[in-house]
């Protein structure tokens, strides 16, 4: 970039992080109130670096990415596109341009960005440069406590939507529109996930659009099916992880939608459907709120007392069937392969993958957060490690989850769809013995030419057994009177006061 010449105009700039949208953009809308507006995405090596990284991430970032570059384009907002550490980039920018303030959302994201975010903190102020950060979602910076959370959440997030600027470019300068670059620019490995879902806004509002106005209908029945939720989930997480469509516009709808269905009596699923919806995105905040009070769930146990408890005992060969789908139990397997295929899978299948992990393997969450981390193209921090650490058990706070893989492949999915599908060396087995293909009768493998540690491996752990000593040891470990006094803490940091929110947990 050429200097900067001295008393040459300086300009409003967005730094566009995880806000990907020109709609409902309050650092955009305020900041054209205050002059020209220049967007900037800085694309960050520590990002690409971080063991939570992944190619699909930059694939679904880079469609959202060049969709704002239009967006912003058509509202008369040029956008600066930089590689390189934020406080350098920011330098270089500054020099060439002039910043004249500074405006972004705050994120809460991995401790790397919130190192990042002291080192702009620190630059802007020996540059005299004001940076305004505002609220994306219901999560409050600086919260002392949680009794009166969830009533600051609705103020936030229930209000006028902000309206796109509209403006026109001095004609002394154009920035010539930036080539984002690709994986192969950036020396990244292609993305495997073929089947992720796509990026961008308008790929965002169609998504929506077609769960409020007909697959939502079927929500509360289709939740827990890793099947029948691919189409019947809302599907939005990857938006809102990215920033394609806010919280505040997404609630907008849903309560547009209710009032279009009213009170009649033939609409009370299709509304408990929406109340359930509407449930999961006050969840959202929840569970990002407890990294933004707490960074260090990152790295540590939320409730202390748990250190030691399986650290280590770390089984690297049991980590690694885990991550490649070749544990011997179809629904871990084939929800793992699904992630690897996909870079989705609902809730419960979530919970289940990092439940097993924990408990019939025994492992310490770290790993298998970063790994999970990776294979999520809707990877969210707070919401993530917060999930995470609820369901290996060590926050104290939360009831103890031990999945077991044979009932949750009966129940979930009776009719093998998804295990045939992920686990396709399954597919001539009955019905009956695909929770356990170990136990198929040996005439009966003979005859479908399937045999047990062949075609698809025997369990790496007794399911029984496994099942049995990890809860014996977790409720060993809950009921230690330095865990229990330390749960106390955890909850008044972290535990939800709103008794009233449907599904209320901690």
């Amino acid at each position: 970039m050429e200097a900067r010449a001295e008393g040459t105009m300086s300009y409003e700039f967005v730094w566009f992080k995880k806000d990907l949208r020109i709609h409902d953009h309050a650092a955009l809308t305020h900041a054209a109130r205050h002059g020209k507006v220049l967007g900037l995405i800085i694309l960050e090596p520590e990002w690409f670096r971080s063991p939570e990284f992944d190619s699909s991430h930059y694939v679904f970032f880079s469609e959202c990415v060049l969709e704002l570059q239009e967006d912003l384009r058509a509202c008369g907002v040029p956008l600066l596109i930089v590689t390189g550490e934020a406080v350098e980039a920011l330098q270089k920018v500054h020099e060439t341009y002039g910043i004249s303030q500074l405006h972004s959302h705050e994120e809460t994201g991995l401790f790397w960005t919130y190192q990042r975010d002291i080192r702009v903190k620190k630059w802007v102020r020996t540059q005299n440069i004001p940076w305004f950060e505002y609220r994306q979602f219901g999560v409050i910076r600086g919260l002392k406590n949680r009794d009166r959370w969830a009533e600051g959440r609705s103020k936030i997030l229930y209000r006028p939507l902000f309206r796109a600027p509209n403006q026109s470019w001095p004609s002394e300068i154009h920035p010539a529109p930036p080539i984002l670059p690709t994986l192969t620019d950036l020396s990244l490995p292609p993305s495997s996930k073929r089947y992720a879902q796509r990026g961008g806004r308008k790929t965002g509002e169609k998504v929506l659009a077609t769960f409020l106005e007909e697959r939502g209908k079927h929500y509360l029945e289709s939740l827990s099916s890793p099947s029948r939720s691919v189409n019947g989930c809302g599907r939005v997480s990857p938006y809102l992880t990215w920033g394609a469509l806010s919280i505040s516009e997404i609630l907008e709808k849903v309560a547009t939608k209710k009032e279009q269905l009213g009170d009649h009596p033939i609409h009370k699923s299709w509304r408990s459907s929406l109340e359930h919806f509407e449930s999961r995105l006050a969840w959202h905040c929840h569970f990002i709120q407890k990294l933004e009070s707490e960074p260090e769930i990152e790295f540590e146990n939320m409730n202390r007392s748990f250190d030691g408890m399986r650290e280590n005992e770390f089984n690297q060969e049991f980590f690694e069937a885990w991550c490649e789908g070749r544990t011997g139990f179809p629904i871990i397997d084939a929800g793992m392969r699904a992630l690897h295929q996909t870079g989705w899978i609902n809730f419960r299948l979530r919970a289940t993958l990092m439940s097993f992990a924990s408990y019939q393997l025994w492992l310490h969450w770290r790993k298998p957060a970063q790994f999970l981390a990776r294979q999520f193209v809707d990877f969210e921090p707070g919401i993530h490690l917060s999930q995470v650490q609820m369901q290996s058990g060590v926050t104290g706070i939360n009831s103890i989850r031990i999945y077991s893989p044979k009932k949750q492949a009966l129940e979930k999915d009776p009719s093998g769809e998804f295990i045939r599908k992920y686990c396709p060396e399954l597919a001539s087995l009955p019905n009956n013995d695909l929770a356990e293909p170990h136990h198929i009768p040996p005439l009966l493998g003979g005859s479908l030419g399937f045999i047990p540690g062949e075609n698809y491996p025997n369990p790496i752990v007794d399911p029984e057994a496994s099942y049995h000593e990890a809860k014996e040891r977790i409720f060993q470990w809950h009921q230690k009177s330095n865990v229990r006094a330390e749960a106390k803490m955890v909850y008044q940091k972290h535990g939800s006061r709103d008794r009233n929110r449907r599904g209320a947990r901690s």
